[in-house]
């Protein structure tokens, strides 16, 4: 399919420990979409006055301005990107859909579950051999992009406490999404109705807490279906699902696409089939 050939994907990565300065420099001919899902960041594009922010946030880099990115102080944050260059790029470009130069570079991303799933799938996609061939990675590029254009902007002032612990929660369940969860265990931890932390955990993950662990369990369903031979229950219950029935209906709704065809969909590259 020629439409995908225009598209080349020159780095990507997924960093959880990310520590110290990513980058300082100029990047050469192609765009990136760079993510910093947790812990704080700073940012200095061209000579425009460093910003630091916690939390998911994104921003574009692109070509001939220099960027100076990391993590204040040393501290470990999350960092995950995505590079790429092309016709199809320059497409993007001239349709007002990849949008380089904004006012503000910094994007909050309040729907961050959603984003990071689909920036994650996209990682593990291109780190297998023949990955940046399928076309379901340009279509996830596309849509990295547009979920940038649609975040709806800053979100309401929430307790900093409050607000911390999300973060670090979102961070726990993302590691262990199989583990049992009680979320109105989580609340009185945080001596608030079960309503009120649904409200803010809404508000910083972009997800209701249930809808959210579910996103990291269907992470961890889709890395164990690529990267294991685990039968079809197995995947299942390592990644916290009842039972294989139930984890194949919300993955196929969720993903647009059955657990089986997903791992079908990598055969002959790199991830060997299950007897």
């Amino acid at each position: 399919m020629k439409y995908f050939e225009t598209l080349v994907f020159n780095t990507h990565g997924d960093y959880p420990r990310s520590k110290g300065i990513s980058h300082v420099g100029t990047f050469k001919d192609y765009y990136g979409i760079q993510y910093n899902h947790a812990g704080k960041l700073f940012l200095a594009v061209g000579n425009d006055p460093p910003l630091t922010v916690e939390g998911p946030y994104a921003f574009i880099t692109y070509p001939g301005v220099e960027f100076h990115y990391g993590s204040p102080g040393n501290e470990p944050r999350h960092h995950c990107f995505i590079c790429f260059s092309g016709t199809l790029a320059e497409r993007f470009l001239r349709g007002g859909l990849l949008l380089p130069r904004r006012k503000n570079a910094l994007i909050q991303i309040v729907h961050s579950e959603r984003f990071y799933s689909t920036l994650s799938s996209l990682n593990l996609a291109l780190g297998h051999p023949g990955g940046a061939n399928l076309p379901r990675t340009a279509w996830m590029l596309e849509d990295l992009l547009l979920q940038l254009q649609e975040q709806p902007g800053i979100r309401s002032r929430i307790n900093a406490y409050c607000e911390h612990r999300i973060h670090q929660l979102q961070e726990e369940i993302r590691l262990q999404p199989q583990k049992e969860w009680n979320f109105e265990e989580e609340a009185g931890r945080l001596s608030i109705s079960y309503s009120h932390f649904r409200r803010i955990f809404r508000e910083v993950t972009g997800s209701a807490p249930n809808q959210y662990l579910i996103g990291a369990k269907l992470n961890l369903a889709e890395k164990l279906l690529r990267d294991s031979v685990l039968p079809m229950n197995k995947v299942a219950h390592q990644s916290g699902f009842p039972d294989e029935f139930y984890f194949s209906r919300l993955f196929k709704k969720h993903r647009n696409i059955s657990p089986s065809a997903c791992r079908q969909e990598f055969a002959g590259k790199g991830v060997p089939l299950p007897q």
